[in-house]
């Protein structure tokens, strides 16, 4: 009974906070207040003849008219609550599913099926426990609600501007300071939070403007602070809601999830770093005042109170095998921290409605994204699809392993365009993930490829949520804001398919495999970006950017001669820019 409570409250959160109007802000209108009377009627019904569906067998028991048009009602709620809270796209995309289902059999050839009835539609996608009430919803319902919930709290009790605090001491005096406190800043807070439009709106808010005040035009400002958050989803312990999914759809636990996407998360970090930090220098950024970034001591010292909820939940979510009792065990030690820092009743529990109410608002997006995602896997599995697809990605690829991944990159790249990481990872689940374990690659990296590429949907033009988030902060174009952070999150779209072929990046293997496939892929990090950015030690020419890519592309590359090449070409390239910089320098009459 659970989840009908859960989707009736996120249905009529959905209608009473969201129009998709831009006309009228809100949606308290008589039809808003309408459809929520049509969604706590309508879950209200599920709750309360769950006694009976309880002992019905699906798809053999007949169900009554009365459950076949709650059931009706139920799916278009949920279609009209994604038409405001996500958009059309993903509206048509589940309306072609669903059309198929009806219609299918009338068709000829691979893509036909058997046929199914009105009843047998609506017993799989609300009766059965592969539809609207599956994995999916399960998930936001007992899972990632917690995760939401305690990254709001964080939020009002100041952890934000903890760890605004924390990254400002630590690079904030270097050049390009305001970029990389923006890079740290996300991160930190992106790994708790582990949504790339909440960690754009909290942190962005003091960053965006620092890095335009410090000379960063405002499309490049909106653009780091989006790729540096759209990371947070990737980065433990909290990761985003696709990471809570894969583990319902794999049965690996999140620990050894998270623990797998440690490295690669941090060395998606580290591309955008460089990638500010050698923009800063080739554009001759100015370092920020002294006065402008504390020391970590003196944040540290004023502020260590916000690590004890924060250590709890790293501890909690490695060492107990239920994630969702070590965010809860993470909200309850916030509760001290937030006494200690407001030091009024009053004020604490105003704090605390506060950031409930912000933790709400957060789920609404996520929850009907995972309603809908329900209700695509569930037409998936009930009419064979996911299979036909397969069987077409293969085709497509003419059976090529390499060219079979690069076609399901292209898949989740597009679905992502239009959908949420969410819906985005639960349908390439069932689309992408049987083509890709077919060609002998292990569950894990096979989905964390999917979590990977699905993620880079909150910069992806056109909905690219996250850009448009920061736009709004800097006051600059959403769509080139999108294009380049695509192009400073460029490693995001490269690493899953370098773990693909080196599953030591995700620590599986020894540890000299684990250390040589790190070193090799951190320093292709560094020649890439510094290739792409025309900045190394000194301003780079086309040949030296050319070979620098050609060091990267090869330290990349699954082949310990290649990685080998790779590494002893940046070396050269660093050894000749040291010599002519120096010769420059020595040189009377130059600076």
């Amino acid at each position: 009974m659970a989840l009908f409570l859960f989707l009736g409250a996120v249905l009529s959160l959905a209608f009473l906070t969201t129009t998709a109007n831009p006309l009228r802000r809100t949606g308290r209108s008589w039809w808003a207040w309408g459809l929520v009377g049509l969604s706590v009627s309508s879950c209200g019904y599920f709750i309360a003849m769950h006694p009976v569906h309880e002992m019905r067998l699906p798809m053999i028991d007949e169900l009554s008219n009365l459950d076949i048009a709650a059931s009706i009602v139920l799916i278009a709620l949920v279609m009209e609550a994604t038409r405001r809270c996500i958009g059309m796209i993903l509206v048509v995309l589940v309306a072609t599913f669903l059309a198929y289902a009806i219609f299918g059999s009338k068709l000829s050839g691979a893509f036909a099926h058997r046929g199914f009835s009105t009843q047998e539609i609506v017993d799989h996608l609300v009766f059965s426990t592969n539809g609207l009430f599956g994995p999916a919803l399960e998930v936001a319902a007992f899972l990632v609600v917690v995760f939401v919930i305690f990254g709001a709290l964080l939020d009002r009790i100041g952890g934000a501007d903890f760890f605004y605090d924390v990254a400002n001491s630590l690079v904030g005096k270097q050049v390009g300071g305001a970029s990389k406190v923006a890079v740290v800043s996300s991160g930190l807070y992106g790994s708790i939070s582990g949504s790339p439009t909440a960690d754009v709106v909290t942190t962005g808010s003091f960053s965006i403007p620092l890095m335009i005040r410090t000379g960063v035009s405002r499309t490049y400002a909106g653009a780091i602070e989006s790729a540096a958050s759209t990371g947070g989803a990737l980065l433990p312990p909290v990761m985003g809601s696709a990471a809570f999914l894969m583990t319902d759809f794999t049965g690996i636990p999140y620990a050894t999830i998270a623990l797998s996407a440690l490295v690669p998360a941090l060395l998606y970090y580290q591309s955008v770093f460089l990638a500010a930090h050698f923009r800063a220098h080739r554009d001759g950024l100015e370092p920020m005042s002294h006065g402008e970034a504390p020391s970590i001591l003196t944040v540290l010292r004023r502020d260590w109170l916000y690590l004890v909820p924060i250590g709890l939940l790293v501890w909690g979510v490695l060492n107990l095998n239920r994630p969702s009792f070590a965010g809860a065990i993470a909200c309850a030690a916030l509760l001290p921290v937030a006494l200690l820092r407001q030091r009024s009743p009053v004020q604490l529990v105003k704090t605390l409605f506060f950031g409930l109410s912000d933790g709400m608002r957060g789920m609404i997006g996520v929850g009907v994204a995972c309603a809908i995602a329900g209700l695509v896997v569930g037409t998936l599995s009930m009419t064979d699809l996911t299979g036909k697809i397969s069987s077409g990605l293969f085709h497509m690829a003419g059976g090529s392993p390499i060219l079979t991944i690069i076609v399901a990159a292209f898949v989740i790249i597009v679905l992502g365009m239009g959908m949420p990481t969410p819906a985005v990872y639960a349908l390439s689940a069932v689309l992408a993930a049987p083509a890709l374990i077919a060609l002998g690659i292990a569950v894990l990296p096979a989905h964390l490829f999917i979590v990977y590429i699905a993620s880079m949907s909150a910069i992806t033009p056109p909905v690219a949520v996250a850009a448009f988030a920061a736009a709004s902060i800097a006051k600059a174009n959403p769509v080139m804001i999108a294009l380049v952070a695509c192009r400073i999150a460029m490693v995001a779209f490269i690493l899953p398919f370098v773990f693909m072929y080196q599953p030591a990046l995700l620590l599986v293997g020894s540890l000299w495999q684990i250390v040589t496939a790190v070193g090799a892929v951190a320093l292709g990090v560094l020649a890439l970006n510094a290739a792409i950015e025309g900045y190394y030690i000194v301003m780079l020419d086309l040949t030296k950017r050319v070979l620098l890519f050609a060091a990267g592309v090869a330290l990349f590359l699954p082949f310990q001669s290649l990685q080998i090449t790779g590494a002893l070409l940046l070396a050269a390239v660093t050894a000749w820019l040291w010599a002519g910089k120096r010769a420059t320098r020595a040189t009377p009459g130059i600076a």
